[in-house]
């Protein structure tokens, strides 16, 4: 059994695959994907919150991704036969990929994880990651490659200077 997802929701995801009983080869192996799933997330996920938190009423995005994720890793393991190359790879781009990229832009602070009530759930102060700001992307460079006539002194440059010593 999942924290994140459970064989019930998977079986009710892949419509046509039969989950006969709690024992059989199709639910055992839906409980080692949801396994590898949610180490995955894990992985992910652990460099911006506090993973422990999610164990006791995980957010409903991470219980999707979790979902997602099982199942393409399941669909992989199950297909057989001569178009098998070609299934594996619409899997991977239909259901692995989009969850993978979704975690990375979590982690990358490009999006976050609600809660059940829609808030933002706030990042671990324990994780060692930190976002980090850029403070010389709109910079002018001193000496630019272009013509000499046009070189330009950085209007915000003495403020800058400023700034540093305070």
């Amino acid at each position: 059994m999942g924290t994140y997802a459970t064989v019930t929701g998977l079986a009710q995801n892949m419509i046509g695959t039969k989950f006969l009983t709690t024992t059989s080869e199709t639910s055992v192996l839906a409980g080692k994907c949801i396994t590898q799933a949610e180490n995955e997330i894990n992985k992910w996920l652990s460099r911006r919150y506090d993973i422990g938190s999610f164990l006791a009423a995980p957010p409903p995005l991470v219980t999707s991704l979790c979902e997602t994720l099982a199942e393409g890793y399941m669909r992989i393991r199950q297909v057989r036969g001569a178009n098998s190359a070609k299934e594996v790879k619409a899997y991977q781009e239909t259901l692995i990929n989009p969850v993978l990229e979704n975690l990375k832009a979590i982690s990358e602070y490009k999006a976050n994880v609600v809660d059940s009530t829609g808030a933002v759930i706030p990042d671990s102060a324990n994780t060692g990651a930190f976002q980090i700001h850029c403070s010389t992307s709109e910079y002018a460079p001193t000496f630019n490659e272009d013509a000499e006539t046009r070189w330009k002194t950085d209007p915000d440059k003495l403020e800058d200077i400023a700034a540093e010593r305070d």
